[in-house]
């Protein structure tokens, strides 16, 4: 048997050879490739740039449009709070003109 085999003797678990060498915070894992690692690292780089390009939204456009929402319908409240009492008034002045309309004719 040779000195890289993985065979069974009694008493023994089946483990690969690397699994029984020391780890020292992470070494193993940073010396791998890794498709999210190397990922990470280019939007870390480019994010910027990336959210400039696309159009995307940080959280502080979100804030800007959030009020600017609210302040709209704000507004559309007030007005739809006036309709009907503007409604009411346009309907009195039709009275009023066909009254005097009714007058001049005479």
């Amino acid at each position: 048997m040779s000195e890289f085999a993985e065979g069974t003797a009694e008493g023994t678990v089946n483990k690969p050879f690397y699994k029984n060498l020391p780890d020292v915070k992470g070494y193993l894992e940073q010396k791998l490739p890794s498709m999210d690692r190397s990922l990470d690292a280019y939007l870390d780089k480019n994010f910027e740039a990336i959210i400039e390009e696309w159009g995307l939204l940080r959280e502080d456009d979100m804030i800007e449009i959030e009020r600017r929402l609210n302040h709209v319908t704000e507004e559309i409240n007030r007005l739809s709070a006036e309709r009907t009492g503007i409604v009411d008034r346009a309907g009195e002045l039709e009275v009023l003109v066909s009254r005097l309309e009714g007058r001049v004719r005479r």
